[in-house]
């Protein structure tokens, strides 16, 4: 089974966070009822916070989310020759003090090579608060966003419905997106592409692929 941390360390990653949250408004709780607009029907039956822990402990040796990840980059319109799948790690809540800890979540996250790039997958579910904000320093990382673009960015993740578009950063090459959830709590997809902050997909593909996984994502 493979273990990771986030970039950063638990209490690089708490001050980015708190930081980040302390200017963004709404923080504490997901909204249960859609205001407004079609609510997005997953085809098949969503994910749990509970399901993704049971991902998240035993998370296996090829992606226990059952991500098609050429099937969704086709779908984009995405030519980028071999997809190959890699690492696959999964972390839960420990003793430490820290955003996942906090929001008593679950993380998983599966690599692969696409063509002659990384793109990485990271599903992550909390019981209290937004699952994106768990995510905020390696969406800092990869995107190579500053602190107040990294606010701005978390606000509109927090803003969108789930089954919304994307949020693509400013970057093109990291986007996130809240994921319909069977039951409490709050769901999020974060696909990022290349390194560096950058990729060779446009980023309306990185938007389309981010969404087809999303519609991919089910127990």
């Amino acid at each position: 089974m493979g273990k990771r941390r986030i970039p950063g360390g638990g209490l690089t990653v708490a001050a980015v966070v708190a930081a980040v949250l302390a200017a963004c408004s709404g923080y504490g709780g997901t909204r249960d009822e859609h205001e407004g607009g079609e609510e997005a029907k997953p085809a098949r039956s969503p994910l749990s916070v509970g399901a993704l822990r049971k991902l998240a402990a035993e998370p296996g040796s090829s992606c226990p989310v059952p991500y098609d990840v050429p099937a969704a980059l086709r779908a984009a319109g995405a030519e980028v020759g071999r997809v190959e799948s890699g690492s696959v790690d999964g972390e839960l809540p420990d003793d430490l003090d820290t955003p996942l800890a906090r929001a008593d979540g679950a993380l998983v996250g599966c690599g692969y090579r696409v063509g002659a790039e990384r793109a990485r997958l990271f599903t992550v579910g909390v019981a209290r608060g937004y699952a994106v904000d768990v995510m905020l320093p390696q969406i800092q990382h990869d995107a190579r966003m500053g602190r107040g673009a990294l606010r701005r960015y978390a606000q509109e993740v927090h803003e969108a419905e789930p089954g919304d578009a994307p949020l693509v950063a400013p970057g093109g090459n990291v986007a996130a997106v809240r994921l319909p959830t069977a039951g409490g709590g709050d769901l999020a997809l974060v696909v990022t592409v290349g390194d560096d902050g950058r990729t060779r997909l446009s980023r309306h593909r990185v938007s389309a692929l981010t969404q087809n996984l999303a519609h991919q994502a089910h127990r």
